[in-house]
């Protein structure tokens, strides 16, 4: 089973990406915000992608990818930039911070769904 962190201060966000994600066998580890899920991050290292929000208390999203991409242990960790911000700049922030996607929300459970499959499927053939 794939283990994948959600990263959103909404708890009904985190709940329905585990409804979409659950379903196809991926664990979900559940963070509120960047520190929080740095914390996550550290206790499971078999974490294989991780769907993070923008727009958090503490730390936000952009913070948090960078931060990770910091990591040489996590450099090729794909992550997904999950939010309800649409404006091209940051899309730009987020794509430079280290992101392999940006999502707006709400995004179908399909096209997450794809996504994730999509990045995971990568990330074995890079690896």
């Amino acid at each position: 089973m794939e283990k994948i962190l959600i990263v959103d201060d909404s708890v009904t966000v985190r709940k329905l990406l585990i409804h979409t994600l659950k379903p196809r066998n991926y664990t979900c580890v559940e963070a509120c915000d960047g520190f929080d899920a740095l914390e996550k991050l550290a206790f499971n290292p078999d974490i294989r992608l991780v769907i993070s929000d923008l727009n958090m208390p503490n730390m936000d999203g952009i913070e948090l990818i960078g931060t990770i991409r910091k990591n040489p242990q996590y450099r090729d960790l794909p992550i997904i930039m999950l939010t309800t911000e649409s404006s091209p700049e940051n899309r730009k922030l987020a794509f430079d911070a280290g992101a392999n996607l940006y999502l707006v929300k709400p995004s179908p459970a399909h096209i997450i769904l794809f996504k994730v499959e999509s990045l995971l499927k990568a990330d074995d053939t890079s690896g």
